[in-house]
């Protein structure tokens, strides 16, 4: 059985804290000029210029120096209020139902005045999935004539020497 996400079974290696730190370096980036698209890229690529300057880094206690250093400097350069996408948790969509399954919109349950309120949507949602067993039962039926065919008919066999 596998971990749950939030669960961390391994040490992360040094290379995976500095990457994880440049992804946040980045998000805080978008945070702090999210408006103008240039000045995000310009900012990005020079945080990635930040990053290239020290990765050939050989000594080991300087490199966790550095790190911890530029953990250091995201926490104080944070921004007030950081973008979140909607589905993140602290977002605005974060655990909520995105649409309402089949099976509760096709179940029996909706009583004839809550149908006769919204008669529109029932009446295209009853004609859109007729239309839709319909063009499956037309792809049933070439399906079949297709295997029908293949069933019936020999292949044509190649003469040696001729050509295709």
């Amino acid at each position: 059985m596998e971990s749950p996400a939030w669960m961390f079974t391994k040490a992360l290696s040094h290379r995976q804290k500095v990457c994880r730190l440049y992804k946040r370096a980045l998000r805080e980036v978008d945070a702090w000029y999210g408006g103008d698209m240039l000045n995000v890229r310009f900012q990005k690529v020079l945080m990635r210029a930040r990053f290239d300057a020290y990765a050939t880094e050989k000594d080991p206690r300087k490199a966790q120096l550095m790190l911890a250093d530029g953990c250091k400097e995201i926490w104080e350069k944070r921004h007030f209020k950081p973008f979140r996408f909607s589905f993140d948790p602290l977002g605005s969509s974060y655990d909520r139902e995105r649409e309402a399954p089949d099976q509760i919109v096709d179940s029996e349950q909706w009583t004839l005045a809550e149908r006769e309120q919204f008669p529109y949507w029932f009446n295209k949602r009853e004609q859109r999935k007729k239309e839709l067993l319909q063009h499956w039962t037309k792809i049933e039926k070439d399906w079949d004539e297709e295997i029908a065919a293949i069933q019936t008919q020999l292949p044509k066999e190649k003469l040696p020497g001729a050509s295709a």
